[in-house]
């Protein structure tokens, strides 16, 4: 009897030692309180009123081009850096879990059959086998269910655990970020596309009404109506809006390589597939300007600023590990097992076998090991707050430059395109002056080149314009709502998104 309850023993030793260890383990942790870096904020920004027309987060559904819709979809949902992302977030969830595991006991079993023949000349051995009745060979069976559990007293386990889950929560908006920087991407280099196709029809115009008026200024050479200088002249401005041509035809494939690659499009449809177009560049609406200011909250919802702030919360975290590391690590131990010399008698009652004890161990001298690791937790802390503030800087940069450009946009195409009519006007007059023997041909030559430089500046104008809007809301995060109206961005639940990491194993957060 008394060889039975020494199994109960061992449990309720464990059992006990849990329950003391279970109110123990919340008490202390190293870590610093984490507090978010402050940042002086305009005063313009902290309560602005922002109208009745907002953006949602789909900004690029404004722009009514059903292709640049599908394109940006196609490119959320294909593209090869945004599956890398996906990767990196399974790969974060992998290691919260891996850090929920560790605040766990670790339960392992172990089992072994093993025979090994005796020496009969060993030392100290009383009699020959073949008299003391005792197997030369006998063969031993073993299994036995360990435990072991590692006593957070110092929050070192609880901390690593934060801290993995401050990288998953980092990793998870980063991807958000990347998914803003990829629709932005697609819509500004689709835009480039149309102002790249309306640049190459203007200099496809541009080429055929200079090789008729060359046919004619030949004709006339050859009458002797105007001088060499004046046909030669003619042919090298041909030649220039030829030149042309080549040049934008090769634009308009690199951009449309480009497109194709970013939205995850295989190799063969890169080489082979025409892209779509939609509406015309000189067609496309550009959504209402932003107010001359906005609440910073806008700004510190960006993905990419609150990606920074729980980089700076995994590095906090890192330092309550690492001063951990100076204090003993405490665990405890048990066994329970059978051994026997048969497999039939392995699960009797007299073949067990258990064990329980407290392990422990303290640094006593590691050179500064523990020190240095403290002082680097520290550093990449103050690392992690000047990325944070830059983040933040970088933000109200691109806020600003973005809405002085969208601002102007509008009045610097309105001036390409007062610009353009006038030198169309300029250029007619002067070829009928020349014709009529008023002026010279230089005089023709100018307004032509005017007016072709106009005409492609007038594209670039208009793609500007368009950049303009998308820039701003990829500085906002995606676009802005009404004061008191609910966030268009998701927000993400935390204490959900940790739960599935460490208790879904078949999570792929898609």
């Amino acid at each position: 009897m008394s060889g039975g309850c020494k199994p109960f023993g061992f449990l309720t030793a464990i059992s006990f030692a849990t329950l003391l260890c279970t109110a123990l383990l919340s008490s202390c942790s190293f870590a610093p309180r984490y507090e978010r870096p402050e940042v002086d904020l305009p005063k313009q920004w902290r309560a602005v009123d922002m109208g009745a027309t907002p953006l949602n987060t789909d900004w690029w559904v404004r722009f009514n081009d059903p292709v640049l819709t599908a394109m940006v979809e196609e490119a959320l949902k294909n593209n090869l850096d945004l599956a890398q992302s996906m990767g990196k977030i399974e790969s974060a969830a992998a290691q919260a879990g891996v850090g929920s595991a560790a605040l766990a006991p670790l339960i392992s079993g172990n089992a072994s059959a093993k025979s090994e023949s005796a020496s009969e000349r060993a030392p100290n051995l009383t009699a020959p086998y073949d008299v003391s009745g005792l197997a030369r060979a006998p063969s031993v069976y073993q299994g036995t269910l360990n435990a072991a559990w590692e006593l957070d007293f110092w929050g070192r386990l609880r901390n690593q655990y934060t801290m993995l889950s401050d990288i998953l929560m980092n990793t998870v908006i980063s991807h958000e970020a990347l998914r803003l920087s990829i629709a932005g991407q697609t819509a500004q280099t689709y835009f480039s596309l149309l102002a790249l196709d309306m640049q190459f029809d203007t200099a496809k115009r541009t080429l055929k009404s200079r090789e008729e008026a060359f046919r004619i200024y030949t004709a006339r050479y050859k009458q002797g109506d105007i001088t060499e200088l004046d046909w030669q002249r003619a042919k090298a401005e041909v030649e220039t809006a030829r030149a042309q041509v080549h040049t934008s035809a090769i634009s308009v494939d690199r951009a449309e390589a480009a497109l194709a690659v970013l939205l995850g499009r295989p190799p063969r449809d890169i080489i082979e597939r025409h892209m779509a177009r939609g509406k015309g560049i000189a067609s496309l609406p550009a959504p209402p300007v932003l107010p001359a200011g906005l609440p910073s909250e806008l700004l510190l919802r960006r993905p990419d600023i609150r990606a920074a702030e729980y980089s700076i919360m995994a590095t906090n975290a890192n330092i309550g590990v690492a001063r951990a590391q100076f204090f003993p690590t405490i665990s405890l131990t048990g066994a329970l097992g059978t051994l026997a010399t048969g497999v039939g008698s392995l699960f009797s009652s007299a073949s067990g076998t258990w064990s329980y004890g407290v392990t422990g161990s303290v640094p006593i001298l590691d050179f500064g090991r523990n020190w240095y690791n403290l002082k680097d937790a520290e550093a990449q802390k103050k690392i992690a707050i000047a990325v944070y503030r830059k983040t933040v800087q970088a933000a109200f940069e691109d806020i600003r430059t973005a809405l002085t450009a969208q601002r102007e946009a509008d009045n610097v195409l309105r001036s390409m395109r007062v610009q353009v009519a006038s030198l169309r006007r300029s250029t007619d007059i002067a070829r009928l002056q020349y014709d009529n023997g008023y002026t010279d041909y230089l005089t023709v030559l100018d307004s032509e080149r005017q007016l072709f430089s106009a005409e492609l500046q007038l594209a670039t104008a208009l793609q500007n314009r368009l950049n303009s809007v998308v820039s701003v809301c990829m500085a906002l995060g995606g676009g802005w709502r009404d004061v008191g109206a609910s966030p268009t961005i998701p927000i993400i639940d935390k204490e959900k998104l940790l739960h599935e990491a460490t208790t879904d194993k078949t999570s792929t957060f898609k």
